[in-house]
Parts: structure tokens; sequence; C-alpha cells
């Protein structure tokens, strides 16, 4: 179970800097196994192999589509608590549900806040927003939130995806990856 207690922007800054440190691993790993390899045998390792590894602890192994899949989510969620803590700084500390964990991607201790996190390549793909949406809506929580990382939306609120739902619908950006940030 990977849930966090978030009461900073350092304690947000520490698993950005842990995905960072998995993803150089993960890069390792890639040389190692595209060195000599052909094509599809690279690809299958990729996969199905332990060529990437948990992105809160580089010496856990996993395949890298996990890691992939796993990394750039969690780094949403990081930004999207440090937005949050800026936002909300009297509802801190926050729970960060990371992974698989049951419940909401954030919430505050108090439960007045609560959200959801994505990366993906468009926020409509597989209806993700909407659900995302629906589930946030659901709660009971006075300040609700969907946080997204996707390519093209620069970081800030984004009004014209939200439904009228009452959610506030925000991109993280991706400022973090280009290093402008």
């Amino acid at each position: 179970m990977k849930v966090k207690i978030i009461a900073t922007a350092a304690d947000a800054d520490a698993i950005l800097e842990r995905v960072a440190a998995s993803a150089n691993r993960a890069l390792e790993k890639l040389r190692e196994v595209h060195s000599g390899s052909d094509a599809m045998m690279a690809l299958w390792q990729m996969k199905v192999g332990p060529t990437g590894c948990d992105p809160l602890d580089p010496d856990t192994s996993l395949n890298l589509i996990e890691q992939l899949n796993q990394t750039f989510t969690y780094m949403a969620s990081a930004l999207a608590v440090r937005t949050l803590l800026a936002l909300h700084p009297e509802e801190a500390p926050f729970t960060l549900n990371l992974g698989t964990t049951a419940g909401l991607d954030i919430e505050s201790m108090s439960g007045a806040i609560a959200a959801e996190v994505f990366a993906a390549v468009n926020p409509r793909n597989n209806r993700k927003l909407a659900k995302d949406i629906a589930k946030v809506a659901a709660s009971s929580a006075r300040e609700k939130y969907v946080f997204f990382m996707c390519p093209g939306f620069a970081e800030g609120p984004q009004p014209t995806l939200g439904n009228g739902s009452g959610v506030s619908i925000w991109s993280v950006g991706t400022a973090l990856l280009d290093g402008t940030r």
C-alpha cells in the first residue's frame, strides 16, 4: 500500500526526487537490455521483464510498462498536492493514495478537500476525465478537484474542461519534464 502523508511542499518534492531516481535506474537497465539484443527481444523484455523499477524504490524491479504508467501519475499527484498546499494551506496535511490504494487519490485529513489525479495523452482518453469528475463529485468534500498531466495543457485551472459538476479541473502542466519549472 502506497499511502503518503504530505504536510509540506518539501514532502511532495521528496516524491518527485524518488521518481526521478527510479527513472534514472530504469534508463540504466534499458541500456543493458538494448545492448546486443534484437529489437523484438528488447521490446519483450521491456513489457514483461524486470527492466524498470518501482517509481518510489529504485531497488525494487518492475516491468517498464508498469513503471511508465505509475511514474507520471505519481509525478502528477505530487504536483497536484503542491497546488493544494498552496491553495489550501490550512487543510494540510493531505493523504496521497498512490498506485492501487483504495479511495480518492488525494484527501485532506479534515475531509474538506478531495481530488483525483491522472496522466494521459489526452484528458478525454477512455473517458478518464469524466470518470474522475464523477468519482470526486460523489464525495462529501467541500472542495473537489481533478488534476491531470497531459501534453498541450498549460499548468493551471482548465474551466473549459469542466461539466458544471462543481469539480475544479486543473492541469499540473509538463514544465517539470522539459526543465522549465
